[in-house]
């Protein structure tokens, strides 16, 4: 409801990615066991359903792509 979903519109993306994160492909786990609903701080609109940890990841990033990017740069460099 938070970002003008309904229940049934969130179930919808839930089954088309199989209940799976779009970013990292894998289920949600934890106690965080439920995707979440990614959207966009600019405009607020929905994107796809991401797990805890890969949403957090974008919103650390400040949804920044050249953030991420330089911190996949940089865990190349030193893995």
């Amino acid at each position: 409801a938070r970002y003008g979903l309904s229940v049934e519109e969130y179930e919808g993306m839930q089954s088309a990615q199989n209940n799976l994160c779009a970013i990292c492909k894998g289920p949600p786990t934890g106690r965080w066991d439920r995707l979440h609903v990614d959207h966009s701080h600019k405009t607020n609109k929905v994107r796809k359903l991401l797990c805890f940890h890969c949403n957090t990841m974008l919103g650390n990033a400040k949804d920044n792509p050249d953030i991420l990017i330089a911190a996949a740069e940089y865990l190349k460099l030193h893995s």
